[in-house]
């Protein structure tokens, strides 16, 4: 691990018991293993340069933002370096002319929502974790969220991605373009690829307009069938809402009740 002090500096490396062990895990039950340390690259060429030494060590890396996945996509191998993005963490670039968004992996997905919302734009992918969760994670993932019925999911914003290859070196896939279909379409081989071939540093986001008028339904039903076949009504009908839940309800007045809710946007 001297290589990585060296270059990274001490401060950016971790390698005593008790600082990596909270990077052993993340949002899934009984994943866990003990890495062999923790980095926390500040730059794309840092990110390169930790690949170029791990490759020269015959070390795994696993690239982590703030470990709130599911799937066990960030729990590290033994004896592996994880690579934690979270410093990684600027807005780029608003381009509010071509709907677009440039931004670090480290960056939080809330931000970037907050960011597009001040401009009068929407990022309509909303993970559960959205507040804590980071960028690079959510495309590692496709992420979707309650939004997903009607917007899509993370793939369906991104436009493009600078990546990380195994042997240090970078490339940006995918363009501003909307029609841009020459050649393979490597962007979308990385989206939801869980940092199996490659360490994303950067995203380009596609974001919309606001919607105009937003509403909210809230209904009360004594039966889950019956909820449920209310929610697929109304899709039926055309009615794409922005997001559609059943949930059981204790303090309604039909005590064991459920509620229905959906908000078109």
């Amino acid at each position: 691990m001297a290589a990585l002090e060296t270059a990274l500096g001490r401060a950016q490396v971790l390698t005593e018991l008790e600082d990596i062990l909270p990077y052993g895990f993340d949002g899934t039950a009984a994943l866990k293993q003990r890495p062999a340390a923790v980095v926390f690259p500040r730059t794309t060429e840092e990110v390169a340069h930790v690949l170029k030494v791990a490759r020269e060590h015959r070390r795994a890396v696993v690239c982590r933002g703030n470990g709130t996945g599911l799937s066990g996509g960030s729990v590290p191998v033994s004896g592996a370096i994880v690579m934690a993005l979270v410093k990684l963490d600027r807005i780029l670039q608003l381009d509010t002319k071509n709907l677009t968004i440039l931004v670090e992996a480290g960056v939080v997905t809330q931000q970037v929502y907050d960011a597009a919302d001040a401009a009068g734009l929407f990022y309509p992918p909303d993970p559960g974790s959205m507040k804590i969760s980071t960028i690079g994670g959510n495309v590692a993932e496709n992420s979707g969220g309650l939004r997903g019925l009607k917007y899509g999911v993370t793939r369906d914003y991104v436009m493009g991605l600078e990546v990380v290859l195994a042997d240090g070196s970078v490339c940006w896939l995918g363009s501003k373009c909307v029609k841009d279909v020459a050649g393979y379409n490597l962007r979308d081989l990385f989206i939801g690829s869980e940092g199996t071939l490659g360490v994303i540093t950067r995203v380009l986001l596609k974001l919309l307009p606001k919607p105009a008028v937003r509403q909210t339904l809230l209904a009360t039903f004594t039966a889950m069938d019956a909820a449920a076949e209310t929610v697929s009504a109304i899709i039926a009908a055309r009615i794409i809402p922005c997001y559609a839940r059943v949930s059981r309800s204790h303090d309604d007045p039909l005590r064991g009740g459920f509620r229905a809710r959906r908000t078109a946007a």
